[in-house]
């Protein structure tokens, strides 16, 4: 997990720096820009996290008509 999150920061760092040549390079780059881009990122990874968490459960629980049955 903690690698996950390792590649998960290079790859943030990684868009950062393609949107900042986007946009001119260097002292120009908008950082509010940047930040929200960084912010949409964390909150797209964090829903990430929760579905494959509820996936996870999903695949543990038996099937609805086994359960109904009984």
């Amino acid at each position: 997990m903690a690698s996950d999150t390792a590649s998960s920061v290079d790859e943030q760092a990684q868009l950062v720096a393609s949107v900042g040549s986007l946009a001119g390079g260097g002292g120009s780059t908008d950082n509010r820009g940047r930040h929200r881009i960084l912010a949409e990122l964390n909150r797209l990874e964090q829903e990430l996290k929760f579905l494959q968490e509820e996936l996870g459960e999903l695949e543990r629980t038996e099937n609805v008509s086994t359960i109904c049955s009984e």
